[in-house]
């Protein structure tokens, strides 16, 4: 111990003979000082490695070092010499970037170490420190600019003429003092192009720099060009000898530039009047930052003198340019640092709602008092908690975030509130004499300290402002000592008996609705009390649209800087796509999405392209990838998918087409038509359940619209009423064709049903005409919208590797097409696929992607419903509907032509069509309705927690709406299987053959398939009501259970009666 004592003593007195640490408080000193270890290093060992990220402040106790760089041909040149007392490590560790240069030993060393975790904690509990540590910065960055005065003798010492030593001397340090000007890097890097191309006796001179996102090699600075002919010049790596030299890191002497192969195109040597060309690398192999050319007009044969000479030039170009960036960053983060002006921090966003949040920050802002937000992830919980605690009085204090998820449940509370030191004392029992025999028979035991002493956050916090994020996970032992921290100010450590006292205010967050988590148990009402004495609940995104517009521009200021780019605008249509987007992930997600935008950019606005949604999702566990048996990706990959199926697709439609108007005007005695209404219809509704929209992929309306396309297109812009209101024009058109079927029994008529035939086909040519793309089967096709409903419950779903497009893939080819196959006829991104809803599995997208990233998994039905992340009410409601419909279709229990029908009708008495209108109303919402008031009676009387829950449990009424579709067709092709033969003249009643007769027999016997299907697609909603309530955190009683699964129950008994 005495040693002990005697070393820390000796690092404190040493930190006080050296700046910056002269100037700390003796306290401040202490804590440093207890942190420092001691690391010993010999001659000719690196500590520290150009290119490589750091993690320590090193400071020198005795010996010395040598900071180096490494020149282009592997020569070293020595920055400077660091002796007792100096420092290093600081810009690597405080801005994250490599180490500028290599730190070797020259004299034995010994090393006092503080690594970053250190270093954070004690930043955290002294604010000061940083401000200080920013001054050992600003030292080292002087160090290397001293470098360029007294070095700069020894860089030309190996030259043997006075003269020409003393003229590289001169503009060296001319080009030295240019650099440590304040201003515009560029309008410096004019003025060095000028000085070089004088020193090396050029007709020209350039400097290139890489610009790290693009990875293009863009002209900087330039001189004896004309200004027209390098105006905006980029050329990528591995074009021409700049990209060249660039890519290998080497330099390149040509005396005659124009038989030189490696030049590609004019304007790199930007006139036909250069001849020849020098061009050396700015940087190493492993940081280098572009290349400075020299050119002459007649032709030159460059010496090794020439070569040296502008490579050591080149090297102090490429260390000012870093230490310039550098700078500059380090002026940004003092920037964002410095910004006090507490009066416009604020939440952004237009209405009440946004002016509610910054009147409650405000309000908060003026005093101590706990706080509570709730709210889904996302929504902005961490920013209000930041901006309460610098508009407050303590933001000159920490601000300490906590995820108290990552707390253990069987945590005591040392995270928060930190742990005594424990000392062991093992006694010397029988077991342990024999190894203590050289000892002293008087020693009773032997004494370990095991576990140092740990303060917690709020500790740490001290005057400033702890957040604790999803509070609510908490175990009760640190909900009851946070509560008694509340409630007096104090507190004691894990294992301590001592008091401590802090003034820290705690700002708490709740991810679900606190009131759930109480009735739970899971959170401390008095807690809650003490907490939520001043509460906020911040909403979703999806609630509060109007702030969109105002939150993506203060992203794309935010963005573009940390890109280094200036893209500043959103296209109408990507404004659309924003406004339209359910935002599941809240306004976190939105500022992923625009990052990934702006990375994408090619200008200063954000079009459709650039906008991709979805949230990474765990791969299904069972799921199997059908594209990897080589039959099924031989097949998606040929031209016969799906373009030979939908030209036989077409043929097969306007056949169809011909019988419907020029044969049998009796629909029940048109071949085209009975073959529509029962073999269509069955096949098209069983395509859902194997295959998702697949029909949608080979349809004959959309081959239609697409070849009109080819032919001729305005590919106008997308309205946006059709973006912000699609799907509701969708649902529309599907119920308005349900209804139009019932009520003009339109199966009986083959002019009706070429007629909705025309329609649909209609708005397919139309839309390929004045729209890109398939914006008829996206946005308002109703048997489209139908299909798509009914494939969230399909075996077959299409998916992209997550990882690969957001790692990998640079073009997005499965979107945008290439020459020869066009991208996503259906305006999706493989990327953003949460269900195949819209997807038609055209395999445009496979065809085009050249990183295998597309998948097409055989799954368990309804996985696509328990991953949805975004679902809607409308939908929701169009799911329950449709099971209502069924009753109301031709030949049903309520159609026109029913005997329940006229009964009903017979008894009011009043028009036929205003009856079957007010009917189809009443079956249409009777399942909405009835669950609806079931599980608002159930849940306390709540209809935003109905409607809440309506919009995710409605989905799970598709199985039975599908099956009862699929038995109910069936049905009807049983009937009509002689018929279709009968009116196609294959044979006439009363003549039947005997084979005939037989297949005629064994499809009508099968009621038991009828019976089957149904109670299938009760259980599948049973099933799909399970997946859901997993997925969601609905509190459900037993009664809203019963509700949904009664509703079920009755409309499954209902299709057994029908059939």
């Amino acid at each position: 111990m005495p040693e002990e004592k005697a070393s820390f003593k000796q690092k404190r007195e040493f930190l006080k003979n050296y700046t910056p640490f002269s100037s700390l408080s003796n306290n401040l000193l202490k804590k440093i000082a207890s942190r420092l270890q001691v690391h010993h290093y010999g001659v000719g060992q690196i500590i520290c490695e150009r290119g490589k990220a750091g993690n320590s402040l090193y400071i020198i106790h005795t010996g010395s070092l040598t900071e180096i760089l490494s020149d282009s041909s592997g020569e070293e040149i020595t920055i400077a010499i660091l002796r007792e007392g100096n420092c290093f490590g600081t810009i690597s560790l405080l801005t994250d970037e490599p180490y500028l240069a290599t730190i070797k030993v020259k004299e034995d060393v010994e090393l006092y170490v503080l690594y970053k975790n250190d270093i954070e904690e004690l930043i955290r509990t002294n604010p000061v420190l940083s401000t200080y540590l920013n001054r050992i910065v600003s030292m080292r960055i002087k160090t290397f600019l001293d470098f360029f005065e007294k070095e700069k003798i020894k860089i030309v010492e190996g030259l043997e003429d006075r003269l020409e030593k003393e003229r590289k001397l001169d503009v060296i340090n001319r080009v030295t003092k240019l650099f440590s000007l304040d201003g515009d890097i560029s309008k410096t890097l004019s003025m060095v192009v000028k000085e070089v191309n004088q020193e090396m006796r050029a007709n020209a001179c350039s400097i290139y720099l890489l610009d790290t996102i693009s990875n293009n090699l863009i002209l900087e600075a330039a001189v004896g060009f004309d200004h027209k002919a390098i105006k905006n010049i980029k050329m990528q790596l591995d074009e021409g000898i700049t990209g060249w030299v660039v890519r290998n890191c080497h330099p390149v002497a040509l005396e005659d530039v124009h038989t030189d192969p490696r030049v590609r195109f004019i304007s790199e040597i930007h006139e036909d009047r250069m001849s020849s060309i020098l061009s050396v690398p700015l940087g190493d192999k492993k940081d280098v930052i572009g290349a400075i050319n020299i050119q002459t007009i007649s032709k030159r044969k460059y010496t090794y003198e020439d070569i040296r000479g502008l490579t050591i030039l080149a090297n102090h170009i490429t260390l000012a340019i870093s230490h310039a960036r550098l700078k500059r960053r380090m002026q940004i983060v003092e920037q964002v640092k410095g910004k006090k002006d507490v009066k416009k921090l604020g939440f952004v966003g237009k209405g009440r709602y946004i002016d509610k949040i910054n009147s409650f920050v405000d309000t908060v802002a003026t005093h101590d008092e706990p706080v509570l937000i709730s709210g889904e992830d996302g929504t902005g919980k961490i920013p209000m908690s930041k901006i309460i605690h610098y508009k407050g009085k303590r933001y000159k204090g920490p601000f300490v975030e906590v995820d108290c998820r990552s707390i253990g449940k069987d945590s005591w509370g040392e995270e928060l509130f930190g742990r005594e030191r424990i000392s062991y004392v093992i006694s010397c029992d029988d077991a342990i004499k024999k190894d203590l025999q050289d000892r002293e028979s008087s020693e009773k035991g032997i004494e370990i300290e095991d576990i140092a002493t740990r303060l917690g956050y709020i500790e740490l916090a001290d005057s400033g402002t702890v957040f604790l994020n999803h509070v609510g996970t908490l175990n009760q032992a640190n909900q009851i000592k946070l509560l008694n921290y509340l409630q007096g100010g104090r507190f004691n450590r894990v294992n301590g008996s001592d008091t401590i006292y802090s003034n820290t205010r705690i700002v708490a967050s709740v991810s679900e609705d606190i009131a759930i988590s109480i009735e739970k148990g899971r959170f401390d009402k008095t807690l809650y009390n003490t907490l939520g004495k001043n509460f906020f609940h911040l909403k979703a995104l999806r609630n509060q649209k109007r702030s969109i517009p105002m939150l993506t521009k203060d992203f794309l200021e935010k963005i573009s800087k940390e890109q280094h780019k200036d893209v500043r605008n959103v296209s109408e249509n990507a404004m659309g796509r924003l406004m339209s987007y359910d935002w599941p992930g809240n306004v976190s997600e939105l500022e992923d999405v625009l990052k990934r935008a702006v990375s994408l950019a090619k200008s200063d606005t954000i079009t459709t392209e650039q906008i991709f949604f979805g949230i990474p999702k765990e791969e299904k566990k069972w799921s199997f990838n059908i594209l990897s048996l080589d039959k099924v990706k031989e097949f998606l990959k040929s031209r016969f998918y799906p373009l030979g199926l939908q030209v036989l697709s077409s043929a097969f439609l306007i056949i169809t087409l011909c019988v419907l108007f020029m044969g049998h005007k009796d629909g029940l005695l048109n071949f085209a038509n009975v073959f529509i209404w029962s073999a269509g219809f069955f096949f098209i509704y069983l395509s859902t359940l194997v295959s998702g929209r697949i029909f949608c992929g080979i349809c004959p309306f959309a081959a239609v619209g697409d070849w009109i396309q080819r032919l001729k297109s305005f590919n106008l812009q997308i309205p946006k009423v059709l973006i912000t209101y699609g799907r509701y024009i969708t649902i529309g058109l599907i119920l308005l064709v349900f209804w139009f079927e019932g009520v003009t029994t339109m199966p009986r008529s083959s002019a009706l049903t070429a007629f909705l035939i025309i329609f649909i086909l209609s708005g397919a040519m139309i839309s390929g005409f004045l729209f890109e793309r398939r914006v008829w089967c996206r946005y308002a096709c109703p048997l489209g919208g139908m299909l798509g409903i009914y494939s969230l419950s399909s075996v077959t779903s299409l998916k992209a590797n997550r990882s690969v497009c957001l790692n990998q893939c640079e073009t997005h080819d499965c979107y945008l097409g290439t020459r020869l196959i066009k991208g996503c006829p259906m305006f999706l991104h493989p990327y953003g696929l949460e269900s195949n809803k819209d997807c038609v599995l055209c395999m445009n997208c496979y065809k085009n992607c050249g990183y295998s990233s597309i998948r097409v998994d055989l799954q368990v039905p309804g996985s696509d419903i328990g991953d949805m992340s975004n679902r809607s009410l409308p939908d929701a409601l169009l799911s329950l509907s449709l099971l209502g419909v069924l009753l109301v279709e031709y030949g049903s229990l309520l159609s026109i032509d029913s005997q329940w029908f006229q009964s009903i009708y017979n008894f009011f008495a009043i028009n036929q069509t205003v009856l079957f209108t007010l009917i189809f109303i009443f079956v249409l919402t009777a399942p909405f309705a009835s669950i609806g008031l079931i599980d608002y009676l159930c849940s306390g009387f709540s209809f935003t927690r109905t409607k809440e829950r309506m919009a995710d449990f409605g989905y799970a009424a598709i199985p039975l709406a599908l099956m009862g579709h699929l038995a109910f067709y069936w049905d009807k092709l049983k009937a009509n299987f002689w018929r279709m033969f009968e009116t196609a003249n294959i044979y006439k009643a009363g003549k039947i053959d005997n084979e005939f007769s037989t297949i005629t027999d064994r499809i009508s016997s099968i009621s038991s398939f009828e019976l089957l299907t149904i109670l299938l697609g009760f259980v599948g909603s049973v099933y799909f009501f399970y997946l859901i309530s997993k997925k969601t955190r609905h509190v459900l009683t037993k009664s809203t259970i019963a509700g949904y699964f009664t509703v079920f129950a009755i409309f499954a008994l209902i299709y057994i009666y029908i059939l």
